[in-house]
Formats: structure tokens, sequence, C-alpha cells
């Protein structure tokens, strides 16, 4: 399982908000990860989450 580090960024300021090491699975891929951690953490619905945020793969 190839591990990656997944950024989730302020569509606004294009800032990191959380960033964190995700083990890639078949059925959860690193935008599905980024969404929901950014929800957990702030309490926000997915759609909230899409709009303030943009989730990418950390170089």
């Amino acid at each position: 399982m190839e591990k990656k580090m997944v950024e989730v960024r302020s569509n606004i300021n294009d800032n990191v908000i959380i960033r964190f090491e995700h083990v890639e699975e078949s059925s959860v891929n690193i935008f599905t990860a980024g969404y929901k951690a950014i929800c957990k953490r702030l309490g926000i619905n997915r759609v909230q989450a899409e709009e303030r945020y943009y989730v990418t793969e950390s170089n």
C-alpha cells in the first residue's frame, strides 16, 4: 500500500489547513480522506468543505 501526504488547502488564500499521511486503499482515495478529515475537524459537511477547501497530494 502506498502512503501519500495529503493537504487540505483554503480556496481563498491557498494556505494549508491540515496535512496528514494517508494509506491509499481501493475504497478511499486522497480526496475522500481529505474532505472527511476537514469535515470532522471543523464540524462542517462535505458541501461546505468543497466550497471552502480543496484537497491535493503534498510533494
